[in-house]
Parts: C-alpha cells; structure tokens; sequence
C-alpha cells in the first residue's frame, strides 16, 4: 500500500507544469486587484494604492479585523474559520478510551479535546481544564500573538509569570501578526524558539513551512528557564529518535507514570518534524510543495480576483485542488484516506499493547515483584515505546505527510513494548 502511494507521487514530479498554480500559494497576500485597469476605473485606482498599516495594540500586534477592508478576500476566508468551533469537537479521552491509561497521572487525562481552528486558540487554552493557577504562561505560546509580541520585545523572562495573570489582558487569536508580523506583504514567523532550533537550516525549507512549523512542532519547556524550546538544533535533530535521545541526555520528563513511576514524555503537534524531520523528507516535500501549497491552495472570489485561501483546511476538503491533483493521483482522497485506515489501525494496536504494558507494571509492582534493575529497564522501554507511538497518534495528518517516517516510528514504538511484555 505505502509503495503504491510514493509510487503515486512520484508521478507528481513528471507533471508538476499541471499543478504549478499550488507552489505559490502563500508566496504573497495581496490585497484585492482588477485584471484590465481600462474595465475598473475608480476600483483600479483605489486598488494600486499603498496600503496604510493600520495603528497597532498596546502589544505592538495589529490585528486581523484591522486589515479587513485591505484584504477583504484573505479576511472572509480567514473568518471562515470560525466553522471549525470547539462546539463541534469530541473528547479524544471518549474517542481513544485507551488514552485514558497512556496518559494517567499527567494534565492531558484531565481534558484532552480534538483542535477547534486558530480562531479560537485563546477560548481553547482558557477552557481546558489541564490548566490553573499555577500555571506558566508559556502555555500561551502560539495561542496568541500578543503573547509572542510580548516575547520578543521583553525577552524570555516573559515566559516564566503567571498564566492566570496574563491570560485576561489578551484577545487577539491566531492572527496576522504570527505570520506576517505587520506586513502582510511579507512572510516574518515570529516563534524565535524555533529560528533559533532550525537555525542556518532555515534556507533549506520554504517559507510557508517555516510559518507553519513555528506552531506546529514538538517542544519542552526548559525547566531552568521556563522558556518554550525545541528538542533539536537543527532539522536532522527533529528525527523522533535523535529528539528522545536529546531528551535522554538532558533526563527530562514531562510527567512521572502513577506506581511505575516511569519518566514519561508527552509528544504535542509534530508536524513539521514529520514532514522535514532527519532528513527523510515526505512525499509532497520532496518535490518542493510548503504546507500552505496544500492547506492554503489559491482561491478566486465572485470577481474574479485570485487570492491565497486563509481558511485552513485539509487538502481533501478543497474539491477543486483535489480536481487538480487528480490529474496525476488518478483519485488522491480514496489513496490518502486508504493510507490513513492502515496507519490507524497499527495506531491502535501498539496502543493497546502500551496499555497492557502500563497495567501489568502498575500490578506487579503493586505486588512487590516488579523493582531493581528490571523494573528501571521496563520504565525506559515504557518511556520509548510511548514517545514513539504518541509521535505518530498526535501528528495531525494520520501518517499522510510522511508515510516512511510514519512506518519507521510504529516500528520503533511496537519493538519496544514488545520487548517490554516479553520481559514481564
């Protein structure tokens, strides 16, 4: 199945002169512009004229409902969004039951909700219940730009105050400013954790990746400093083995397992570790494409004017960019939803397993006959086999963007709770 699907996009390469109106997506957000300057008149003129940016918050962010009437087009469908509610979400602690044992004794079995869109990042952090009054208010990163605005002007002693402090003085969702800082001309990420990981590599990724991976990545708060930090320090370091052992190194744990007392790792949104990560590349980045080529297509409004969708979606709910890519998948959604089925039922399996793992060490050493040197090398392998398996159960795209990667990773996870049980 996985060499058909590589075989499929392999074939991409050969046609990418039928697809090219995807590679620049997001290259640029322009505001609204007539084709034949002679057909609009007044319109043209209006449209040619520099856009003025609008005055700032007090946070230095200007927000998106100030650039509405610029961009009126990227505006609505940034709004869009808002369909994707958290009023329309589950619990994954009901749709995945056995999470409910992986996680135990760490925040995310408190509460753990499928993503609602950017739009709501700040009512979903605000109602979650794996937050208090002790918590930092690095758990505002990416939440909001006026936190990462804060950041960057004051430094990283922001991260270490109070969230519940904070936490009321913003209102500015995911935004503009995240992508674009103040110029929506231009692409400026602001996340300088995460530059500062990639490093020189930067050059090597497209920009809409760099954009994008800001946010979606996995990352650690440093316990000394508090600041939000990747596992790695260049994109061969974003391999989920080379990230395990920099946590390794270091002896960081997020959590500690109830009576296995096991150091656990809680993985969060890896995805441009997965797309980019150890230099296996996945199918569409191999051939150059950026998430936005996919996530972002190009969009034309009533008028006519082409513009950059900013209602960020699955490419499998875009019909026309399906359409287009099409020409070269023969039917994209049937290969990528067949792929997805696999790698969710392999999921499942090594999630059991890990399940039974955790209760037969909890009894044993309950029992008093799990401890010493067995029991420390049973909690490390519970450790890895966990950390492999939440890489692939907590990536958004359900092993499509990186279907290698996806299949070396369960392997990884199912070797080591299958040595673990063996051992038990």
């Amino acid at each position: 199945m996985e060499k058909a699907l590589q075989k499929k996009k392999v074939y991409l390469f050969f046609s990418v002169v039928l697809v090219m109106v995807l590679v620049a997506a997001l290259a640029a957000c322009t505001p609204a512009a007539p084709e034949a300057e002679e057909e609009k008149g007044a319109e043209t003129e209006q449209a040619v004229q520099p856009v003025v940016t609008p005055d700032p918050d007090e946070y230095g962010v200007v927000t998106a409902e100030s650039w509405k009437d610029a961009y009126p087009n990227e505006f609505a469908s940034y709004q869009d969004n808002r369909q994707n509610s958290p009023s329309t979400k589950s619990s994954f602690l009901d749709l995945y039951p056995v999470i409910n044992t992986l996680y135990k004794g760490m925040a995310f079995s408190k509460g753990y909700n499928q993503a609602a869109s950017h739009l709501f990042s700040l009512e979903s952090i605000s109602g979650t219940p794996r937050v208090g009054d002790a918590t930092l208010t690095n758990c505002l990163t990416c939440k909001t730009p006026q936190f990462t605005s804060l950041v960057n002007t004051n430094g990283d002693g922001e991260y270490a105050n109070p969230f519940a402090d904070l936490l009321p003085l913003m209102t500015e969702p995911i935004s503009c400013f995240n992508c674009h800082e103040n110029d929506p001309m231009s692409l400026t990420p602001q996340s300088q954790f995460f530059l500062g990981a990639i490093g020189s590599d930067r050059s090597g990724l497209p920009e809409s990746a760099v954009v994008c991976g800001q946010c979606h990545n996995e990352y650690y708060f440093n316990p000394e400093t508090k600041r939000t930090t990747n596992p790695y320090t260049n994109v061969l370091g974003m391999d989920p083995e080379a990230q395990l052992n920099y946590y390794n190194d270091i002896a960081f744990k997020d959590w500690v397992y109830p009576v296995t007392e096991s150091p656990m790792l809680k993985v969060q949104h890896p995805e441009v570790e997965t797309v980019y990560g150890g230099g296996t590349k996945g199918n569409m980045a191999s051939l150059g494409y950026g998430c936005a080529d996919c996530h972002m297509a190009k969009a034309t409004a009533a008028d006519g004017t082409e513009y950059t969708s900013h209602y960020w979606k699955s490419p499998l709910k875009n019909d026309e960019l399906v359409k287009e890519c099409n020409t070269c998948h023969g039917d994209l959604k049937a290969d990528v939803e067949e792929s997805q089925k696999v790698w969710k039922e392999r999921i499942t399996t090594i999630g059991d397993k890990i399940a039974e793992l955790a209760d037969t060490m909890t009894a044993q050493v309950e029992a008093g006959t799990l401890e010493g040197d067995k029991l420390a090398e049973l909690q490390q392998l519970h450790r890895a086999s966990q950390w492999y398996w939440d890489f692939v159960f907590v990536e958004n795209s359900d092993g499509a963007h990186n279907p290698k990667m996806t299949a070396t990773t369960l392997d990884k996870a199912e070797a080591a709770v299958d040595e673990a049980l063996a051992m038990l």
